[in-house]
């Protein structure tokens, strides 16, 4: 096999999430409302002279076997019904680690399209799509793309339209971590079922821009945001520092990162500077 091609994995934010209840598997049923934006990895497959998969990362602290572009690679390679030709997996990163973006759920997404093509092994997109959830409950909707409304696990998607065009404003406080498992440990079980994504749907749906703004202006967009573990009070000061300065900073995912919409560049670049000097990582992109 001589073909050489790369894929562009994107982060995801989430517009709203709503935690409903504890499952019996040790889940959580939940609704939330997806969104891809342009900040990506990308993955190089490129033909290896040794049989297999071969992975490498430009970022040695995810680069070991509990990486999900390794299990799903491992996951392919088993159900294949055939001797592979040998792959070089290449990860750049760019999608912070552990901030609620699913960088890791979206290299995944991206390593089952591409192995999927390198090995010519002809799985329909479900099929990869019930593969996925095996590996982690953001992978559907990372093969999914675009926006959507998940529920259960994440598994059942439903296709919204197309977000109208925002610059979207990634913000990372520096040097916080929030494991997923411990965020979900530590909800306020009072707040279960909150917010009602219902007026952000309707305003998704209607392509009304200020509508949707003003959704994301509500005192409350993610249930995750309850938990108190951490680290949850600084981040709680640095979005209080941001709320003061007039911004409407929102909770992505588990995080600890933060995003803002913005309608032109100009106002996007000013919440970015103003991000950066409260210490914080800012990551300027766009809505897909």
């Amino acid at each position: 096999m001589d073909k050489k091609f790369t894929l562009k994995a994107p982060a995801k934010i989430n517009l709203g999430l709503t935690v409903i209840s504890r499952r019996a598997d040790g889940f959580h049923d939940l609704e939330s409302v997806m969104q891809q934006v342009s900040l990506a990895d990308t993955l190089l497959f490129e033909p290896a002279l040794e049989k297999g998969w071969h992975f490498f990362c430009t970022e040695e602290s995810i680069s070991g076997l509990d990486n999900l572009v390794v299990r799903a690679a491992s996951m392919l390679e088993e159900r294949a019904d055939r001797p592979l030709p040998g792959v070089k997996i290449t990860l750049y990163k760019n999608i912070p680690v552990e901030a609620g973006l699913a960088g890791g759920s979206t290299d995944c997404a991206a390593t089952l399209v591409g192995l999927n093509h390198f090995w010519n092994l002809g799985f329909e997109r479900d099929t990869l799509q019930e593969m996925s959830l095996l590996l982690g409950s953001d992978i559907p909707f990372c093969l999914q793309g675009g926006t959507a409304l998940a529920r259960g696990r994440g598994e059942k998607l439903e296709k919204l339209p197309s977000l109208p065009f925002f610059w979207a404003i990634l913000i990372l406080p520096a040097g916080l971590r929030m494991p997923t498992a411990t965020v979900y440990r530590n909800l306020n079980q009072s707040r279960l079922g909150e917010p009602l994504l219902s007026d952000l749907i309707e305003a998704i749906r209607a392509g009304e821009r200020g509508r949707i703004l003003d959704w994301l202006s509500c005192e409350l967009t993610n249930t995750l945001e309850t938990a108190v573990v951490p680290g949850s009070g600084f981040l709680q000061e640095i979005k209080s520092k941001l709320q003061a300065r007039g911004l409407k900073p929102v909770l992505s995912g588990s995080g600890p990162a933060l995003f803002m919409l913005a309608e032109n560049y100009e106002r996007a670049c000013k919440m970015a500077r103003m991000a950066e000097e409260e210490n914080c990582r800012a990551y300027l992109c766009w809505t897909l």
